[in-house]
């Protein structure tokens, strides 16, 4: 799968990544739409919070439940 990625400060581009598998109490969210926020702005191009190589960018989004953990309940 793809993921937006802080390849290193200055530096943002599509990385691929395993997908991932639910723990017991976790659920899978297929993004339908993601928006990168100041934070990821002031990470990715000013190195807020250091250096991260390949750190996953994009934290506001929309999603679809697609997998849940075998303790989900509802």
């Amino acid at each position: 799968m793809k993921a937006l990625a802080m390849i290193r400060i200055g530096e943002v581009d599509w990385i691929e990544k395993e997908k991932p598998t639910p723990g017991p109490y976790d659920a899978i969210v297929k993004p339908l739409a993601v928006a990168p926020c100041t934070s990821d702005i002031h990470t990715a191009f000013e190195g807020a919070i250091g250096e991260r190589n390949n750190m996953i960018l994009g934290h506001e989004a929309v999603g679809e439940i697609v997998e849940v953990g075998k303790e989900v309940k509802d």
